[in-house]
């Protein structure tokens, strides 16, 4: 009986000493050992569901130096090259012809649509703005456009002598080769920076056929 006393006080003195000996002098706990190295990665889990599509972004601006970001072709309106047909005046001097537009209303057309007017002649691969001499020094071909006259809405193409002389057929004939085309462009369209004056740059910009 007495032994297992013994062992009992035994083993509760050496259960003291290893505890007392986990601690610092002045009774602070031991410092914390390094961290061990990290375990191995688990398996990946199979992918969640898709989520709806978020609304669309809106438009970007232009940007700093005021310059527009790249467009598709712009939604302009124009005609194909038209045979002068001077089917309103048709006098020795003076030539006018109706060139009706179905494509906007004459409002838009009047008030919200820039209005371009190229010309092509007998004996030349050049072509003309409007309004302008052409080829000719004693021409003038200039045009209006809106409600130009009573009962008429669109454009309407003017050929007059600015000298007194008769006009030749080379100057006004249709199958002579004087030839018109109009190129419209509406507020809601894209107007490009550049020469409208320089047809081949605006046929270019615009992937215009010929």
């Amino acid at each position: 009986m007495k032994n297992s006393n013994l062992c009992k006080v035994m083993g509760l003195i050496i259960f003291t000493i290893a505890f007392l000996s986990c601690s610092t002098e002045d009774g602070e706990d031991g410092a914390i050992g390094p961290v061990g190295p990290q375990g191995e990665q688990g398996l990946i889990g199979p992918q969640g569901e898709q989520g709806e599509q978020g609304p669309a972004g809106v438009d970007g601006q232009n940007g700093q130096d005021g310059t527009d970001g790249e467009d598709g072709t712009a939604n302009i309106i124009f005609s194909e090259w038209m045979r002068a047909d001077w089917n309103d005046v048709d006098t020795a001097q003076l030539k006018t012809m109706h060139v009706p537009v179905t494509e906007i209303s004459s409002n838009e057309l009047r008030s919200r649509t820039l209005v371009y007017m190229y010309l092509r002649q007998f004996g030349t691969n050049s072509i003309y703005t409007m309004p302008g001499t052409g080829r000719w020094s004693n021409t003038w071909y200039s045009f209006t456009f809106g409600s130009t006259t009573p009962g008429f809405e669109g454009i309407v193409i003017r050929l007059e002598s600015t000298n007194g002389v008769d006009l030749t057929e080379f100057q006004y004939s249709g199958f002579r080769g004087n030839i018109f085309r109009y190129i419209l462009i509406p507020e809601s369209a894209q107007a490009g920076k550049l020469n409208y004056s320089d047809y081949e740059a605006v046929k270019a910009f615009y992937n215009l056929p010929d």
